[in-house]
């Protein structure tokens, strides 16, 4: 987030999902490691704040978690057209121009907000005063809103196919087409000064049969537009170096995401479906191991997803990778300084 904030507005896309994914990194914690804080210490202040702040903090890491992939299509979106015509790109400026994206993120954060808002409304903190042991006192709990067929197929159809559906297939195809893109242009540009050397040397030389210059003359003008393009060349290679960075970036990032909605997806469907394995043999109240399991790994998932991001960028991009570097020694500069 720090990196990313020195080249806003720019770098808004980048920045809001550095964001989410420190917001998914937090509230994961709030919820499940707090959680198996006050089993294992049992403590009793932990206790009574973890079911004060169990219900706002689960709505925004759902918020978050809804928001994330469209963050992601919107980059990936961008990335797609460095590799269209210039045609294309003009006709989507005004969203990715800077106000375009600062307007183009609102819009996501709202959107995730409202079509979330009924999670609020589907729990609660349930007391259990005349429970002996504190710890059991209280327990999250479904609401009678919950329960309605209503909520039902809005949590599982509208959400699964906005949600996951969407950005899977949406992500998978633009990337997709990325790649292919990027391959045809390498093969394109495999030779492009032995070319361009060629072609430039052969028309100075009909110049010179055709008229009366110095030899010299024409040698000079020759070298020179061969420096010339090939240092145009140069910088041209640099830039299709930097957004192969860039793309490639977004590749490993959106893999990342891809694996974590597959999961994801596919609990979500065993959900739906409810088999009899999902329980405990000898008490149906209680959940299978195998479902516990699974369940930890979508959430250990998305926690690693975002978590591992920063070293994503440090990786593919060696710009990314510098500014990071710098902002560390920075940093320690500053803190050696002030002591």
């Amino acid at each position: 987030m720090a990196v990313f904030r020195r080249s806003l507005p720019s770098s808004i896309f980048l920045a809001s999902l550095a964001t989410c994914d420190s917001l998914i990194c937090l509230t994961y914690t709030l919820l499940f490691g707090v959680d198996a804080g006050i089993w294992y210490r049992k403590n009793t202040t932990l206790f009574f704040l973890y079911h004060r702040y169990i219900v706002p903090v689960f709505f925004i890491a759902k918020v978050v978690q809804f928001a994330i992939p469209f963050i992601l299509i919107l980059i990936t979106f961008e990335r797609y057209l460095w590799t269209c015509t210039e045609s294309k790109r003009k006709f989507f400026s005004t969203v990715f121009n800077e106000r375009g994206r600062i307007v183009t993120v609102i819009f996501v954060l709202f959107f995730s907000v409202v079509i979330r808002i009924p999670v609020l409304y589907a729990m609660k903190v349930k007391p259990f005063p005349e429970c002996d042991d504190y710890f059991r006192s209280e327990s999250l709990a479904g609401t009678p809103f919950a329960s309605t067929e209503a909520y039902s197929i809005y949590d599982f159809h509208v959400i699964t196919a906005i949600q996951m559906m969407f950005p899977f297939v949406v992500l998978l195809l633009l990337n997709l087409t990325i790649i292919k893109r990027l391959v045809a242009e390498k093969r394109e540009n495999m030779y492009p000064i032995l070319r361009s050397g060629t072609t430039t040397t052969e028309a100075k030389k009909a110049s010179f049969v055709q008229g009366n210059l110095p030899e010299n003359y024409v040698l000079l003008q020759v070298a020179a537009d061969v420096i010339k393009e090939s240092l145009i060349h140069r910088s041209s290679r640099s830039k299709r170096s930097q957004l192969r960075n860039a793309i490639y970036t977004m590749l490993a990032i959106v893999t990342s995401y891809l694996v974590c909605n597959g999961v994801h997806l596919f609990l979500t469907i065993l959900e739906r479906f409810d088999p009899s394995y999902l329980y405990d043999s000898v008490d149906s109240s209680q959940s299978s191991t195998f479902y516990i399991v699974l369940s930890d790994t979508v959430s250990i998932c998305y926690m690693i997803s975002s978590a591992i991001r920063i070293f994503i960028y440090a990786k593919c991009n060696p710009k990314l990778r510098q500014e990071i570097a710098d902002y560390i020694k920075r940093e320690k500069n500053i803190e050696t300084n002030s002591s």
